[in-house]
């Protein structure tokens, strides 16, 4: 017990005994409850989170610089009447929607494929048409993250 003295008080001639023992093992206690919890909890921190990259507009390359490849782009819409996977040479694949619900078994089953096409790729880029559930959109992205597109963009759509 830790304890505090404020001289030699004793109580005699009038004077209050200030002696007062504080109870360190509660303050202890709790201070390694909080310490176990915040550590229980930063671990499952990452499971929840869901990796995203903002496409922006980056700066110039400098004139002497040689231009850089050419690559096709590969984009999930995410439309009001289901899902489109397009690429910049052209091709499209539409997954529509099963009455008011989204395929998402029928979304796996193209980029599956599609990653069989290209088993070296993991950029995708997720453009949302406006008025689809966040939750929809989610549901896609983590579809995308699962089937091994770990570096998924997320777009507006605007550039398509």
């Amino acid at each position: 017990m830790g304890g505090i003295s404020a001289g030699d008080g004793g109580g005699h001639g009038g004077k209050k005994n200030v002696d007062s023992e504080i109870p360190l093992v509660p303050f202890i206690d709790l201070l390694l409850c909080c310490i176990m919890f915040l550590l229980v909890t930063a671990v499952w921190n990452k499971l929840a989170r869901l990796n995203a990259n903002q496409q922006q507009p980056g700066r110039e390359a400098p004139m002497d610089s040689p231009p850089p490849e050419e690559r096709i782009r590969l984009f999930l819409q995410v439309k009001n009447t289901g899902y489109v996977l397009a690429a910049t040479d052209g091709t499209n694949i539409e997954v529509p929607k099963n009455g008011d619900q989204y395929d998402l078994e029928g979304l796996r089953e193209k980029l599956r494929d599609r990653r069989q096409q290209e088993p070296n790729r993991r950029d995708l880029i997720v453009a949302p048409e406006d008025g689809v559930l966040y939750q929809d959109v989610v549901a896609a992205m983590d579809i995308v993250v699962g089937e091994g597109y770990e570096e998924m963009s997320l777009s507006d759509g605007a550039h398509l």
